[in-house]
Order: structure tokens, then sequence, then C-alpha cells
């Protein structure tokens, strides 16, 4: 996780340095993004864990972008709750997904603070065996501090067949 913070400062610092004279027909977007994932797989498995992604994304109107990412949604490992474990373990859930959807995105007048709300498909992958396509969804608030970058705060939701993942996360996003 350690790699992928610095691996998106070098790309931040890489991206201020680059000017931002056409960053207004800038369309194209990257969004890094890392959180924290709840999952609702019940009562025998640990129900959080840290999550991170990236997407990349096409605004072809300036409140709508079609956009495709990965997203690491966590590790989930199995957790008898203190009590005596029984002699069959059950195999940790690995929650990764891949995405396509839209996303929308609202300026509150000229304050550089915006609204957004994306939705989609997800394939997801739960590392045993399982995995299809379900929906994703999700809302947020941001803060643009020029044309060319952007920070929010997300709450998405993953749904998969037997089980929801819930998360929230922290997004810097570079048009270019």
């Amino acid at each position: 996780m350690r790699i992928l913070l610095l691996a998106s400062l070098v790309a931040l610092a890489t991206a201020a340095h680059s000017g931002t004279a056409a960053a207004a027909d800038e369309k194209f977007y990257l969004r890094g993004n890392i959180g924290s994932t709840d999952l609702d797989a019940g009562p025998l498995f640990d129900n959080s864990d840290t999550a991170y992604g990236i997407d990349f994304g096409w605004r072809f109107l300036p409140w709508l972008a079609v956009e495709a990412g990965y997203n690491r949604l966590g590790e989930f490992e199995y957790d008898c709750g203190g009590q005596v474990c029984p002699a069959v373990v059950l195999p940790p859930i690995e929650l990764d997904s891949t995405e396509l959807g839209l996303a929308g995105r609202v300026p509150f007048g000229d304050s550089g603070f915006f609204g957004q709300a994306r939705l989609g498909f997800h394939r997801w992958d739960a590392g045993f065996g399982g995995h299809e396509t379900d929906p994703y969804y999700g809302v947020g608030v941001g803060y643009q501090f020029n044309d060319r970058f952007n920070l929010s705060l997300n709450f998405d939701r993953y749904e998969t067949e037997n089980l929801d993942a819930d998360r929230l996360g922290l997004g810097l996003e570079v048009s270019f």
C-alpha cells in the first residue's frame, strides 16, 4: 500500500509541473482512491479492510463522464470471535472489482465544491472461484483546486451475489 501511495505522489508531482494552460479542454482523467471497505458477510468474517483503486474516465459532457476502473476492496478473513474455532476453516474472501459506469458531477456555484454520483456494473472476484457482474453505485462531495486537480470523499456500494461491500474513500483526480 505504501508503494501505491508513493506512486500516486510521484504522478501528482509530475502532473503539477506539466502546466495547466490547456487543462480546460482536457476531458480525460485518472483518479486514484484509498479508503476502507466494510463487508456485509455475517458474523464469521472480519468486516473491514483497506481498499484502493484506480479509475480512468472520459468527461464527454461537462457534467457527465464514462469511466472504467479496478478496485481492490479488501481481504476478509474468517474470525471465530474468540470462541473455539471449528475444525474446518473458511477461506478468506479477497474481493476485487473491475467496473464500467457513468459518473455525474454538479458544481455548487463558483465555490469549487461539487457533488457527484456514480453508477454502473462491476465484475467482482471473491478469490474462491466466485465471480459475476452486479451493480455498483455511489455518491460523493469534493473540491476542485483548479482545472486539473480535485479531491473528493466518496461512498460507494458494490453489490455481489451473496454480500455487499461499502467503501468510504478519498479520491485524487488528475485531468489531462
